[in-house]
Parts: C-alpha cells; structure tokens; sequence
C-alpha cells in the first residue's frame, strides 16, 4: 500500500511538472548609450520582465513545456535617469508558432514600438491589475503578452484569439486615463490602441482568416503536400487586399508583413508563374515596403 501512495505521488508530481505557463519569452535589456548607471538595474529590470512574462498564468488552458509560445522581448534603453527611476526605451516584440512536421518556426509577430517609457525600481513588488492603470510598465507587457497569445491562437482556429485580442482592448481601456504615450488614438496610427482596436474590427476580418488558413491549411501542410499546401497560403494572402481596400498600409497589415515577407519570397519562389503573378499584384499594393523583394520573388529567384 505504501508502495501504490509512493507511485501516485510520484505520478502527481511528474504531471504538474509537465504542466507549464503560455509563454516561452526570452528577454533581453540593452543600454548601449546609457553612462553613469548602475548596470545592476538593467540587469534587474530584465530578470523582472522574464519572470513577469514567463510565470504569470495568461489563459485557462493548459500547456505542456513544448507547447509554450517562442517569443522575444528586446527593451532598448535610450534614456535613463537613475535618480528618477525614469526610462525611455524601445521595444521589440517577436513571436513565431511552429510548423507541422518539421523544426520550422513561422514567424507571426514583428513589432517595433518607440513610444516606451516606464519607471522602474529593482527590488519592488509590482502588482498587475488589467483595469487599474499603475505601472505602464506592466501594462505594455500585459499587452503584448495578451497579443502574442491571440496571433498564436488564430493560428490554430478561426478567431481563436478573439477573447486575448479582448483582453488587449480591456488594457488599452484602463490607459486612456493615463498620461503614458502610445495608447491613444489620436497620437497616431501605429501604436497600441490601433493593434488592438483593427484586429478586432470586421474589416480585419479577412486578415484573421488569413492568419488561420495560411498557418493551418497552408504551412502546416507543406511537407506532405506541398502544392497543396501553397495553394491555400495563395488563397489567404489575397485576403489582404480587402483589407487595403478599406484601410490601406493599416499598422497590423505592416505588422504582419514585416514578419512573413522572407517566409513568403521563399515559399512562392519556386511557385508556377501564375500564383507568383496573381499574389504579386495583391501584396506589391499591400505591402509596398517590400517591393524589391516580391519583385524577385515574380521571377523566380
């Protein structure tokens, strides 16, 4: 008997450790024109943002190690004042999903945001409350956390981010009283308020489906049926050009391309020339940045 309780808490044990957070983050805190700190500080600031991201329950559902979500975070220094515990940085955000079958990850997130600034003191307890707007330093990684989390989930189910995306909007909410940048509408058109607010809007709908069908139906396809595969990327990167019709080089289509446009110059180079014509005259509109790239893409190269 004592035997059997051995092995059921053994079992126990071996379950829970198995049990992991959403996230699997990795942080890096750079301050390469930063003089007259204390390097202590950047060094607890990023230990602070690894076990924020990392240990903090997101979702109610339940992930394994392997299952965790690659992401990044790059905090960028530009400005620090020791003796305000006031900094003003950049930050990026990157996040991929892994591809069926393979050891590919497709990239999913690439943002760059410069409107980041947060105090911070080593060795404080912050407490993170989504509708009570204390510390911007949490909320802008709650906010992406939340993001990086639905861009993943859409992946994998249509509109299966939609409750995280609302979880986006619920802290973008709570900052409208703040006088922290880079959660208003009217500072702009590429900050946060807007990454939330279009990605939930109906005329972004066709770009979740795209999310959904050129991971799930596309990618995670190319190693059985190749062809196949591509076809269905084809058919959900046209989707774009709904979008651009009613809000053209919108900050998530830039967003979005920004991550995928090597991924899709390599997986359409070798395409039959009527797919690389028929998705070159949708994505040169869309994503003009890129040209040059789809360009060579068109002819084969």
């Amino acid at each position: 008997m004592k035997r059997l309780l051995i092995l059921i808490f053994l079992l126990l044990g071996l379950n829970k450790a198995s049990e992991a957070q959403e996230l699997n983050c990795s942080v890096e805190v750079i301050y390469p024109s930063i003089q007259g700190v204390n390097p202590a500080i950047f060094e607890s600031l990023e230990q602070m943002v690894f076990e924020f991201m990392n240990n903090r329950k997101w979702t109610k559902d339940q992930f394994t190690i392997e299952e965790r979500i690659r992401c990044t975070i790059l905090i960028n220094i530009n400005e620090a004042s020791a003796s305000s515990n006031r900094f003003s940085a950049t930050l990026q955000v990157v996040s991929g999903r892994p591809i069926f079958n393979t050891d590919y990850y497709s990239p999913l997130l690439n943002i760059q945001d410069n409107n980041f600034q947060f105090d911070y003191i080593p060795n404080t307890q912050y407490v993170f409350n989504a509708d009570n707007f204390q510390h911007n330093l949490l909320h802008v990684l709650a906010f992406y956390a939340y993001l990086i989390i639905g861009y993943d989930y859409d992946t994998f189910s249509l509109r299966g981010g939609t409750p995280y995306y609302q979880q986006a909007q619920r802290i973008v909410q709570a900052a409208q009283t703040s006088n922290a940048s880079g959660w208003k509408a009217f500072e702009g058109d590429k900050n946060r308020y807007w990454l939330a607010e279009d990605i939930m809007h109906r005329t972004f709908e066709p770009m979740r489906e795209c999310l959904y069908e050129y991971h799930r139906l596309g990618m995670d396809r190319l190693s059985e049926k190749m062809d196949q595969g591509r076809t269905a990327c084809h058919n959900a990167l046209i989707k774009f050009d709904k979008v651009h019709r009613v809000k053209p080089l919108a900050y998530n289509t830039q967003s979005f391309f920004l991550a995928k446009s090597d991924e899709i110059v390599n997986l359409f180079s070798q395409a039959q020339p009527n797919e690389r014509n028929s998705l070159f005259e949708v994505i040169s509109k869309v994503d003009p940045g890129n040209l040059s790239k789809y360009e060579r893409m068109q002819k084969g190269k």
